[in-house]
């Protein structure tokens, strides 16, 4: 019989305690979220044996993250007051090819980014030259070999690298508040919970981890990247109040199967077979319809800050959109960023880890109803 999760809160703590030698979660603000999540797996979840020991590990190293967050503050207590001034952000709906372009981006040594690795255990960033002989930094590389071992068709729709970029989501998912768990695990009940949630406490928080990761160079632009950002834009703003958003768009009815067949994997790693497929569409559809029209009152009060990027112009002509992008934001494209964008072109073609196959028909959506979700977004931007 697998234990309860609502029962198992303290172990929880304990466990992220000892495998991380630390002992300060900080605020306890963050507990109604870790109940509202455990209770859903206790009620919600059909997990499979290694589902809920993935479960039981997903609380433990976000609870490890927080503890890491909370050990920074206290080594270097000024960075919280350092600013993050106009940092370059990739958003949109995705599977528009939102991780293409930020990759693409981070080959410029004009930005600092948030590394896979720093995401799960935040310090301030060291050396590149010592990340592999720093235990955090191995542990992550373990990890993630491990993980594709076992799901190698998830690197196809969604690689991740430890030494490489990754999204906002994995630090705002300290907050317990947060789409990283309500979309890729099977939680109905705290999805509802969470879609009525004030998330900007998880980006005050989130802003003060890149401000611990980034506090060796806090002058150097940061480039971030998360397609929820554009689900919550007044509390980015609220937090980068100068960003400059980079947003990708793509025909919904081609976006959205394959996000959904994506976070389909994610929940039969939890729920093996029992994973509902025909219940991802319809509520994917219903958060990036409602996530779209948020982003567009922004983008009425602030014009200026928004630059657009056709899916399809990434692939036919990336430097092109490069320079656009630059030429937009006031940025200057050098020549050794040049040439280091040329080869991960070169090196990381359409495809590169296989063909990431689905079928719109499979998640419980048709294509009208793509369309008739994003109908206003769709004219607006001539998808």
């Amino acid at each position: 019989m697998k234990a309860r999760f609502t029962e198992l809160e303290d172990e929880l703590h304990a466990t992220a305690s000892r495998m991380s030698g630390l002992d300060d979660f900080g605020q306890p603000d963050y507990r109604r979220g870790l109940g509202e999540l455990l209770r859903a797996f206790d009620t919600d979840c059909e997990f499979s044996t290694a589902g809920w020991q993935l479960a039981y590990g997903t609380v433990v190293g976000t609870l490890i993250a927080r503890l890491y967050a909370e050990e920074g503050w206290k080594r270097h207590p000024t960075c919280p007051a350092q600013a993050i001034r106009r940092p370059l952000i990739v958003t949109g709906i995705p599977r528009t090819g939102t991780t293409a372009l930020h990759k693409l981006l981070s080959m410029d040594p004009q930005f600092q980014g948030l590394e896979h690795w720093l995401s799960e255990t935040p310090m301030v960033r060291p050396p590149r030259a010592s990340w592999p002989q720093i235990k955090e930094y191995r542990a992550s590389v373990a990890a993630l070999e491990s993980f594709f071992r076992v799901m190698p068709q998830m690197r196809a729709a969604h690689d991740i690298v430890a030494d490489e970029v990754d999204e906002c989501l994995e630090v705002l998912r300290q907050g317990f508040v947060t789409n990283r768990f309500a979309s890729g695990m099977p939680v109905p009940s705290y999805d509802r919970w969470m879609r009525d949630q004030d998330e900007q406490p998880s980006y005050r928080r989130y802003a003060q981890v890149l401000k611990l990761i980034g506090a060796s160079e806090p002058e150097k632009r940061w480039l971030l990247k998360n397609p929820g950002h554009i689900a919550q834009p007044q509390a980015l703003f609220e937090v980068f109040p100068d960003a400059c958003i980079v947003q990708t768009h793509r025909d919904p009815v081609k976006a959205l199967p394959s996000l959904c067949s994506t976070l389909l994997m994610s929940q039969r790693m939890f729920a093996g077979e029992a994973a509902h497929a025909e219940l991802i569409g319809p509520r994917e559809c219903e958060y990036w319809g409602s996530a779209v029209e948020a982003a567009q009152v922004e983008r009425a009060r602030r014009p200026s800050q928004f630059f657009d990027v056709d899916h399809r112009s990434i692939y036919r002509d990336p430097l092109g959109i490069v320079r656009a992008i630059y030429d937009h934001f006031g940025l200057v494209l050098g020549q050794t960023a040049e040439a280091r964008m040329q080869r991960w072109i070169a090196e990381n073609p359409p495809g590169k880890h296989g063909e990431h196959r689905y079928d719109v028909a499979s998640f419980g959506i048709r294509a009208e109803d793509i369309r008739r979700h994003f109908a206003g977004y769709m004219r607006r931007h001539g998808l």
